[in-house]
């Protein structure tokens, strides 16, 4: 196993995040997460519930967790937005967690394992593992569609440059009242426009931060109005500060 103590990649469909002893706080995003470990087992807890540990699991979003891991072996996690058609295959609105059989990862665990190894941070190797993931058959959840209009405003909420984007400006724009936009879209999403807006200036940021920009720089290319709002929202998120995660 390579020295280095975690490693990070993105795609448009999501990102994967490796790393070993984690003690994150309850926090929770906006991504279907798989986890998986390399070897020793994991805790998850969920708000009100007792702790659970678990060799491999399924994690919906919009879910409260705080997650331990053992110091030896790697964890790795699979965040897949829930809107592509990856993410839609994982997405479950009745179960929050899920144990997933260990045995079921063993060929894209190999995979998973070999990237760790590797230099490099290609965009469309980590978009083949994670479509790999999305895969495994067992892992499929009841189908769920998102209305397309609401599914044409995510593309206009991420290609935005970073300036303010308000709501007034989406809705016409997918054909819609201000109104029944924000109820459509918070039934479909299980956010409000404004928390999805911040979770797509993160994003943004996150992938600044591991271009080698600073977190100073990373928050305003993300559209963060500072570095404090970027590391209160990105701990929010994950459970642990940026400044963490570069170490």
């Amino acid at each position: 196993m390579a020295k280095r103590s975690f490693k990070i990649g993105f795609s448009d469909i999501g990102g994967i995040f490796i790393g070993k002893n984690i003690q994150s706080d309850f926090h929770k995003h906006y991504a279907v997460t798989v986890i998986i470990s390399f070897g020793e087992t994991f805790s998850i807890k969920l708000a009100g519930h007792k702790e659970g540990v678990y060799g491999a699991a399924l994690v919906q979003k919009n879910v409260s967790y705080s997650l331990k891991s053992g110091k030896t072996d790697y964890l790795a996690f699979i965040h897949i937005v829930p809107y592509t058609s990856e993410g839609l295959k994982l997405s479950d609105g009745k179960c929050a967690i899920r144990a997933l059989d260990i045995a079921d990862f063993d060929s894209v665990l190999r995979k998973i394992k070999t990237w760790f190894r590797q230099d490099g941070h290609d965009p469309q190797k980590i978009k083949e593992l994670l479509q790999a993931v999305s895969s495994i058959p067992r892992l499929h959840c009841d189908s769920i569609e998102i209305d397309c209009r609401v599914m044409a405003s995510f593309e206009l909420i991420m290609q935005n440059d970073g300036q303010k984007l308000s709501v007034s400006e989406v809705a016409p724009q997918v054909c819609l009242s201000v109104s029944h936009f924000n109820r459509l879209f918070k039934k479909e999403t299980g956010l409000t426009f404004r928390k999805f807006v911040l979770h797509s200036k993160l994003i943004k940021s996150i992938f600044a931060m591991y271009e080698q920009n600073s977190l100073t720089q990373a928050a305003f290319i993300g559209g963060f109005a500072d570095q404090p709002h970027l590391t209160r929202t990105f701990k929010d998120n994950f459970g642990i500060k940026p400044s963490t995660s570069l170490k």
